[in-house]
């Protein structure tokens, strides 16, 4: 038995050794794991900055884009101009989506709703979630463009009215925009009139600010929708006119020089006429041509018109040229036959045909001459001067 019991003894000693021995080597790690450890600590929190900073880029790229998009087209340089155009076309095509996605929600929810129609075991509180969703749905595709402006325009001013109350919080009350209601009772109590005096101007302001932010908002819309119609009209010229394409294409880089708008207009005329001339046609008469939809074709309409005419006006002038100096040539000729004639036989020189003349004055005017004009032109040519 004593045997036996020292026995246990041992072998019980040598479990807690064991124990002991396991516990250590958890407790201190071999280094090589110690290491591996910290490196994936380190990844960890090296990784962990880097989404911070990408969450941080983001955010302040997408505060960009909403000061881009609230901004009307003038007030934004041609980068801000570029970037409105492809946060306008994301939005389509995720309004799109969305409106696709709200269409098959709307075609699967009648359908079991026909389904629990005619399902006697349905229950009504079934029915009835299912009818107040489709309610809901029936309202977002029934939305008009003017409905969407009166909800873009009440979030507006309601965050005005947070930041009103948050800027404003230290000055005297009759200076500040908005106030909490709880103050404003307190003020109507200790000074009734001062309160419903500032009630009635904080009143006409929110009305004025209503009707400002619908009228910009209403003139975005349908600028971003002249726009696009003005794209189109410019591809269908593109073919047929690629100076145009390349003009655009070329102003850009000149802007982007910082050059002025006389330099800009000084380089276009030598490198590209014809754009030159669309431009030119479009200056003088921007505010008819701003808000036509297809304004690009009707000035290439005008810019072709005056491409033919320009040959036609400067042959009509080359002729009459021609024909005033066939003229002056005659001119001389009848005078050099009055000198010969005063030298030999002593008599005095004749003038030139009156006919002749008439013709020479006749073809003068219509060049835009007059007859002094005429006169000197014939006399340089008898003094050998051109």
């Amino acid at each position: 038995m004593e045997k036996d019991a020292k026995a246990l003894l041992e072998k019980a000693k040598a479990e807690r050794k064991s124990m002991s021995s396991a516990e250590s080597k958890g407790a201190a790690p071999a280094p090589s794991a110690e290491k591996a450890k910290t490196e994936d600590e380190v990844k960890k929190a090296e990784q962990a900055e880097a989404d911070k900073a990408k969450v941080k880029d983001i955010e302040e790229q997408a505060n960009k884009d909403k000061e881009i998009l609230s901004k009307k087209e003038e007030e934004l340089d041609e980068d801000g101009k570029k970037r409105k155009a492809e946060l306008i076309k994301v939005k389509d095509v995720e309004d799109k989506e969305k409106k696709s996605n709200v269409q098959k929600r709307f075609d699967e929810l009648t359908g079991k709703i026909k389904a629990l129609e005619s399902d006697n075991s349905a229950t009504k509180a079934e029915k009835e979630t299912l009818k107040a969703e489709l309610d809901g749905i029936k309202k977002q595709l029934s939305i008009t463009p003017q409905d969407k402006i009166k909800e873009k325009v009440k979030l507006e001013l309601s965050t005005r009215q947070t930041k009103y109350l948050e800027e404003d919080k230290t000055k005297d009350r009759k200076e500040r925009r908005e106030m909490d209601d709880s103050e404003l009772d307190e003020w109507a109590l200790e000074d009734y009139k001062g309160a419903q005096e500032w009630i009635t101007k904080r009143t006409i302001r929110r009305h004025e600010e209503e009707k400002d932010l619908t009228i910009n908002e209403e003139q975005t819309i349908m600028a971003e929708v002249i726009l696009d119609k003005q794209r189109e009209s410019a591809k269908k010229i593109y073919d047929k006119h690629p100076e145009i394409q390349s003009g655009f294409a070329r102003l850009e880089e000149l802007k982007k020089e910082k050059k002025t708008k006389q330099e800009v207009m000084d380089i276009l005329h030598k490198e590209n006429p014809k754009f030159a001339m669309f431009a030119d046609i479009y200056a003088e008469n921007p505010n008819k041509y701003m808000i036509t939809e297809n304004t690009p074709e009707l000035i290439a309409k005008e810019m072709e018109k005056r491409l033919k005419k320009e040959p036609e006006t400067d042959t009509e002038k080359e002729d009459l040229k021609k024909k005033l100096a066939e003229l002056q040539a005659e001119n001389e000729r009848l005078s050099g036959l009055d000198l010969e004639v005063s030298s030999t036989r002593h008599i005095e020189p004749k003038t030139p045909e009156p006919e002749i003349v008439k013709k020479t004055e006749k073809l003068g005017e219509e060049l835009g001459l007059s007859k002094e004009q005429v006169k000197k032109a014939i006399d340089r040519r008898k003094n050998g001067r051109y």
